[in-house]
């Protein structure tokens, strides 16, 4: 595992988010919602993003395998409009420090049955 980092913009000098995830998990939904991978970073559009950051930032919680399918499927399921309330979520846990990720974390495992 090492630490993604999330960048608004390409030349962003610091994150809105960094998380705790295999890189090449983060690849694999990339590329399963239509985007190919270039090196070491992804440019994507804002969806894709919003989607790769909120399956980052709850991915870091989980241990099970089949818990890490299930979290894939839930999030490329997810509306616009809950897309962005749990972007949102995490980017106001973000300011206050990684560890507070866990607590919005913890809301979407039991809200999506992932826990």
């Amino acid at each position: 595992m090492q630490v993604c980092h999330f960048y608004p913009f390409t030349y962003s000098l610091k994150p809105e988010l960094s998380a705790v995830c295999p890189w090449s998990e983060l690849v694999l939904l990339a590329e399963a919602l239509g985007v190919r991978a270039r090196n070491r970073s992804l440019r994507v559009g804002e969806s894709v993003y919003k989607r790769l950051l909120v399956y980052a930032a709850v991915r870091q919680t989980l241990r099970s395998r089949a818990r890490v399918g299930e979290l894939e499927e839930v999030v490329r399921g997810l509306d616009e409009y809950e897309l962005h309330f749990w972007y949102s979520k995490f980017l106001e846990a973000a300011e206050r420090g990684r560890l507070a990720l866990f607590r919005p974390a913890r809301a979407f495992k039991v809200l999506h049955r992932l826990d």
